[in-house]
């Protein structure tokens, strides 16, 4: 295997061991020693099976279609990179510094590939798809908002660990992002992240949000690398909207749907194939990040508003899978009833449910059978984007998720 030889000290080695919010949880019948070494197992078997590289050109990747199993939706079955794995990828590397060994290594080359792959409106951010034919091509050449928030946010990560006084300077690599996104990818009306660069006001999907792109963790931590407040009011529109979706729409349950519209009068659930799938108005595979996503900001920064939302969800989702993980199906409308076609125990939803249980003891029994469920090193047959998903979860329910 090529990797470049660069100093590899790291300042917040794996494990870390962050102690959380007061009053929030982690599983409590596993020590820690048991729960970090799940973790690195599994990181050690995820790295194997999905980070790629180009030596020639110093880039690495993960390998998106690495499972030879892709289930089509937007994107080319000769994909080899989305930019929403890339992020992935790059915190994964950022946090598990310490124990792997080439972790900068990893992380400077898919900083490259990141550099080498623009978006062709803003070339600050990243085509979100790379396909492998006689060349390497992009097929969709706008970028996809969580994708470049990911990037941005492991940067951040990397300063932390690493420095930016070495050959790349990550805080400011970082800083160009983000104002980046802020140019092209926030509604400056609603104060609400637009899905991509590709739509502008007066233009479809100006007013619509994709609700996988809320990330309150991250804007904090923007809104404190370039000192800029209008990140802090993301964040809080950004909890107002989920609130009033939970309260109108999915009383019971507390769910979401991936895509969320009119977002500037009367927000409502998309209908059906609005912009990928039939479920886009359902608790599917893009919503699914959700508790994982609010997870991490009470976890981190003690929100209020991300447990108040947590809670109506955890108490359906306990009381709908009676405490059972394998009964969680992949796929729910926002009345709670599984979506049709929806198949059983897929860990792309079940991981992020575990960060979500964390903001409460009431979920300990819950919260102790996820990370049962999710704690060991078997790479699943769900795709990158299960087992990416599986180990982000596993590294917060372990303790050892961080913040810049």
């Amino acid at each position: 295997m090529w990797w470049p030889l660069y100093s590899q000290v790291s300042q917040k080695p794996f494990p870390q061991h962050t102690i959380y919010t007061k009053g929030s949880i982690k599983p409590n019948h596993s020590n820690q020693a048991a729960m970090d070494s799940s973790v690195a197992k599994f990181y050690k078997a995820w790295k194997l099976h999905y980070i790629a590289h180009f030596p020639e050109k110093h880039e690495c990747y993960l390998y998106c279609n690495a499972d030879g199993n892709w289930k089509g939706g937007n994107k080319s079955p000769n994909s080899i990179s989305l930019s929403e794995g890339h992020g992935y990828g790059m915190i994964i590397s950022a946090i598990m510094a310490g124990y792997e060994p080439d972790a900068k290594s990893i992380f400077d080359g898919m900083l490259v590939y990141f550099k080498n792959h623009p978006s062709s409106i803003n070339h600050h951010l990243m085509a979100w798809n790379q396909v492998k034919d006689s060349s390497l091509t992009e097929m969709n050449s706008d970028d996809a908002t969580d994708g470049d928030l990911d990037i941005a946010f492991a940067l951040l990560l990397a300063d932390k660990q690493w420095g930016s006084q070495g050959e790349y300077n990550y805080i400011k690599e970082a800083q160009n992002i983000i104002k980046a996104l802020k140019s092209t990818n926030v509604n400056h009306e609603t104060e609400l992240m637009l899905m991509g660069d590709f739509t502008e006001k007066g233009e479809n999907f100006y007013n619509d949000v994709r609700s996988s792109d809320i990330i309150p963790d991250h804007f904090k931590a923007f809104s404190k690398a370039i000192l800029d407040s209008e990140w802090i009011k993301i964040s809080d529109n950004s909890y107002q909207l989920l609130s009033y979706m939970q309260k109108k729409y999915s009383p019971l349950a507390g769910l979401f749907p991936d895509f969320i519209k009119n977002t500037n009068h009367l927000p409502k659930p998309v209908g059906p194939f609005f912009m990928e799938k039939r479920q886009d108005g359902d608790y599917y595979y893009n919503a699914c990040r959700l508790p994982l996503r609010l997870g991490c900001d009470y976890l981190i920064n003690g929100d209020s508003r991300a447990k108040n939302i947590l809670t109506p969800l955890n108490y359906w989702i306990t009381k709908k899978c009676k405490n059972d993980p394998y009964l969680i199906k992949d796929g729910y409308t926002l009345q709670g009833k599984a979506t049709v076609g929806s198949s059983g125990d897929n860990i792309a939803f079940i991981g992020p449910f575990g960060v979500g249980a964390m903001v409460d003891a009431k979920n300990q029994v819950w919260l102790n059978r996820l990370w049962d469920y999710a704690s060991n090193e078997v790479i699943t047959d769900e795709e990158y984007y299960g087992n990416t998903l599986k180990l982000l979860s596993m590294i917060v329910m372990s303790g050892n998720w961080w913040a810049p």
